[in-house]
């Protein structure tokens, strides 16, 4: 009985472990104090540049095909592009209000290959 209990807390405990391990990964999406894995001042600072300028064709082509591209066309830009500028200022009310409508962050493009290539999917 006691193993079955120390076994049982050692799962436990490498499950929190595991978990934890990941929030860093999983934290920037949602919020855009936190960077995520691909940031690079370069790219932030072109993006910057292009939300300040309304610049949709220098957003797309910086993110190549990454990231909120599949949300973000060149008619919803400038209002993605307030809403990132704003919550870069600490208010992340319209970029919330973007994400609900366009369904950003809402769990589409989950399980889209992400991981295809890992050995814990084989």
């Amino acid at each position: 009985m006691n193993n079955k209990i120390i076994l049982g807390m050692a799962g436990i405990a490498l499950s929190l472990a595991a978990v934890k391990s990941f929030t860093p990964v999983l934290a920037y999406r949602g919020d855009v104090t936190v960077k995520g894995p691909n940031y690079t001042e370069a790219r932030h600072t072109t993006n910057v540049t292009a939300f300040e300028k309304g610049d949709y064709k220098s957003w797309a082509a910086n993110m190549a095909g990454r990231g909120a591209t599949r949300f973000v066309t060149e008619s919803n830009f400038k209002e993605f592009a307030s809403a990132q500028l704003a919550a870069q200022k600490g208010d992340s009310t319209l970029l919330n209000a973007f994400r609900a409508k366009y369904g950003m962050g809402q769990g589409n493009g989950q399980g889209r290959g992400n991981g295809a290539g890992c050995a814990m999917n084989r």
